[in-house]
């Protein structure tokens, strides 16, 4: 019985190495999930984790960053000749609240005054998602399309960004503190291989840097869960006060 051709982390000169595909052939065929890597018809599998890949695309080795921009770009059809996708390994899973983050900048109580609420926030947040690459939020519209396509129908519908459901939030700050708001908000997560496929192999931005195919493994995506309305439960608060220092209220 023959044995596939396992092309996973040869890694040289800081590079994911594949073999050079056929362009008719490489671009003609989608390649499928085979046990959290991806492989073609001929057995070939392929797929690296994103430490093995450069931090920067040079001539014969394209960076992660660069195989998620051009991706994202794809699917927002800014760039021909590549196709990309996602499998996840599982549906996504809820993680329940992030962690909290500033949400206004610190209110310093140097005067007193009453007990007046004097910190406050009368709006609402957006809620984007994230992956373990980072991209501008324009492109990463292209990947949230992506991600929902992949997931069951009773999972896409809750993935992307959303708006959060508090409107407003008042609280006290005491004499002598500072304080300032905060927030977060319910977040799900999916993870799995993202592959793409080049049409071209040229050493530059949109072509495969000497290949065809690449796949990432254990991509992990990150989204607000919303409800059936697209809103997104989050929270709001004051974070702990801290004393003020001499010369702050100067």
């Amino acid at each position: 019985m023959r044995r596939p051709a396992v092309r996973t982390l040869a890694v040289a000169a800081a590079t994911v190495a594949l073999s050079a595909l056929g362009t008719t052939l490489a671009f003609a065929e989608t390649p499928q999930h085979c046990d959290k890597l991806v492989c073609l018809k001929d057995g070939t599998q392929f797929g690296a984790p994103v430490s093995a890949y450069p931090a920067e695309s040079q001539p014969g080795a394209v960076s992660a960053t660069q195989l998620v921009q051009d991706c994202a770009a794809a699917q927002l059809g800014q760039l021909d000749n590549i196709s990309c996708g996602f499998y996840p390994y599982s549906d996504p899973q809820a993680v329940g609240y992030g962690d909290w983050a500033p949400l206004s900048s610190d209110f310093m109580n140097c005067y007193g005054g009453n007990d007046a609420n004097n910190l406050n926030w009368s709006s609402s947040s957006t809620y984007t998602t994230t992956s373990t690459v980072t991209v501008t939020a324009s492109l990463e519209v292209g990947l949230d399309e992506m991600f929902k396509t992949s997931f069951s129908t009773s999972y896409a519908h809750s993935w992307g960004t959303a708006t959060g459901s508090t409107q407003s939030f008042f609280a006290y700050v005491p004499q002598g503190y500072k304080a300032h708001l905060q927030h977060r908000y319910q977040e799900q997560q999916a993870t799995g291989v993202m592959w793409i496929n080049y049409g071209h192999t040229g050493n530059k931005p949109g072509e495969g840097y000497g290949h065809h195919y690449y796949g990432i493994t254990d991509y992990t995506a990150t989204s607000p869960v919303k409800d059936d309305s697209g809103m997104v439960d989050d929270q709001v608060s004051m974070s702990p006060p801290q004393a003020l220092q001499s010369g702050e209220c100067s």
